[in-house]
């Protein structure tokens, strides 16, 4: 059941928990999006009482609990492009992501003094901790210091922690607002009502249209579409 335990429990140890989680991981089109989030606890009863795992909320229901946030709430979230993902493989690119909401999150809070706790404590959700420093080895990207954070993965993180829960909801309703748009760019998708996973309406309009630049074409199913289109 979800809970502010793992919060509670960080916050009697004087430490900072920061909460991530991603969405349209397993989605055929589109961007990649990750948000760090973060809330000062001893306001926690502040928090709309609903926070939950996106996939259990409709969209009026996240909407209206991004909407109630206050500014002892913080936030942020970054993309891994389609680019990104072809390139670079799927676990990487949503490594990318994560660290560019973490990084850019943390500097926030340090540069605006919201937290005077010195340590951080991030939990990501799912079965497996990023290597952050590998990620910037093997990239050879320019450095994004995490390394001096406690990274943990807590499965199923978004039914039993209510920051991962919130970052859940806040990166689900970017991307489909991010998906919303891109159908009124190209109608004939429907990015609207499947927001790029596979659904038999996505398959068909790829049948009939072919492929886009956001369409991952490293990911199978949309390679096997494609060639059996070209045929």
């Amino acid at each position: 059941m979800i809970s502010f335990d793992i919060e509670s429990d960080l916050h009697k140890r004087n430490i900072t928990m920061i909460g991530v989680d991603e969405a349209g991981r397993g989605s055929w089109a589109g961007p990649l999006i990750s948000t760090a989030c973060w809330f000062d606890f001893t306001k926690y009863k502040y928090l709309h009482s609903e926070i939950n795992d996106s996939k259990k909320l409709k969209s009026s229901k996240r909407k209206e609990i991004i909407l109630s946030l206050d500014n002892f709430v913080k936030y942020s979230s970054s993309i891994a492009s389609v680019k990104e993902i072809d390139k670079y493989g799927l676990s990487f690119a949503n490594a990318i992501a994560m660290k560019r909401s973490i990084f850019s999150l943390t500097q926030e809070l340090k540069k605006s003094q919201t937290t005077k706790k010195k340590d951080f404590c991030i939990y990501v959700d799912g079965k497996f901790k990023p290597d952050f420093e590998n990620l910037d080895n093997f990239l050879q990207f320019k450095k994004l210091n995490l390394n001096s954070y406690s990274v943990e993965a807590l499965v199923k993180g978004d039914s039993l922690c209510k920051t991962i829960a919130l970052a859940s909801i806040i990166s689900k309703e970017t991307r489909d607002t991010i998906m919303r748009q891109l159908s009124k760019k190209h109608p004939s998708y429907l990015f609207d009502s499947h927001f790029g996973y596979g659904t038999i309406n996505h398959i068909n309009a790829i049948l009939k249209n072919g492929i886009l630049d956001l369409h991952r074409k490293s990911f199978k199913p949309i390679a096997t579409i494609y060639s059996k289109r070209i045929k």
